[in-house]
């Protein structure tokens, strides 16, 4: 018999067995990043999958029924029944990202705020490192403001959004230039989502596109970035690394002794703009470390000229055991402390 199956037909199956695991709401969410063509909705990319892979009921696959396997549970006695009738989840979790095993020196610069930075300490940070010559650089989130398509009230006298766009495309130009062999990993932090929460609320159809994505904007290709993205945790070695607004809350007195209530393992941030450690002992004499880093951006913007901010930025040592050390900076009086 001829197969009247469509080509997203023939592209859903494909993806399944490429990822047998993923959940069938992931690989429709992939198909229509991939294929907005073949799969312009959500739920006919889902029912799409759901047929193919058995999960449809009466409706599922009746050209060739189990050619690409059934996805139903089914216990070793067979006698669960209610077991199919499991709605699929849609739930992602947090994603980790491994800091490559060839790094052992990482210098961590976060909430540069480009263009509300501040240029003498930037440089001061930038100048250090070169002299430390580090295996990577790690933008820990921030690193852009997005100012213009914040949903806090704005001055409209300063909304640019193509001079925030090419100002962020010069820090990336010259990050390279200043680092010309090393790998830069820019990760998202609250104010570069900004940007996607702006597509989700005013231009929904221009979400997933590439052209209006961090990516593409920033000129990654063009400068040798590696993105990573929002709410991803950064492992290195035994050290965890997130921008800070994975957790809800301004950090408290000492932002590292906070981030130590909330994520129980040693964890570097940045986010809360101000330099702070924590160390406690364990019942098992095992000693941990939680810190904050300072910003780069300026000290006192319109919207909270007194605060108790500092810049600062620090040195990830990265050792064969997974072992670490953090060496945290901060920049006070025209020098690095």
């Amino acid at each position: 018999m001829k197969s009247n199956q469509t080509l997203a037909g023939k592209v859903a199956v494909e993806m399944m067995k490429e990822n047998p695991d993923k959940p069938l709401m992931t690989l429709a969410k992939m198909a229509q990043k991939l294929h907005p063509e073949l799969f312009p909705g959500l739920d006919a990319a889902r029912s799409m999958f759901r047929f193919y892979a058995g999960s449809a009921g009466k409706n599922s696959n009746t050209l060739n029924p189990n050619k690409y396997g059934t996805r139903r549970e089914k216990s070793a006695s067979g006698k669960d029944p209610w077991s199919a009738l499991m709605p699929e989840s849609w739930m992602e979790g947090p994603k980790d990202w491994k800091v490559p095993l060839s790094i052992r020196k990482l210098l961590v610069l976060s909430d540069i705020h480009v263009p509300y930075h501040d240029i003498k300490s930037l440089k001061m940070a930038i100048s250090f490192g070169i002299e430390q010559k580090p295996d990577a650089i790690l933008l820990n989130g921030d690193t852009l403001d997005f100012y213009s398509i914040s949903d806090h009230q704005k001055d409209p006298r300063k909304v640019d959004w193509p001079g925030e766009i090419q100002a962020g495309k010069q820090l990336m130009k010259m990050l390279r230039t200043a680092f010309p062999n090393v790998p830069i990993y820019f990760k998202s932090g609250n104010h570069e989502y900004r940007l996607e929460r702006h597509l989700m609320k005013y231009a929904e159809l221009l979400l997933g596109m590439k052209e209006f994505e961090l990516p593409t904007l920033m000129g990654f290709g063009e400068f040798g970035v590696e993105h990573i993205s929002n709410k991803t945790n950064i492992i290195a070695g035994k050290l965890n690394i997130i921008h800070g607004d994975e957790y809800r809350g301004s950090g408290g007195v000492n932002p590292a002794r906070w981030l130590s209530l909330r994520t129980g393992e040693p964890t570097m941030c940045g986010h809360f703009h101000r330099t702070s450690t924590h160390l406690d002992r364990t019942i098992r004499n095992t000693v941990r470390g939680w810190w904050s880093t300072g910003c780069l951006s300026e000290l006192s913007p319109e919207y909270l000229p007194y605060n108790q901010w500092n810049h600062g930025f620090a040195i990830v040592y990265i050792n064969p055991d997974d072992t670490f050390e953090v060496e945290n900076l901060t920049i006070v009086e025209g020098a690095v402390r």
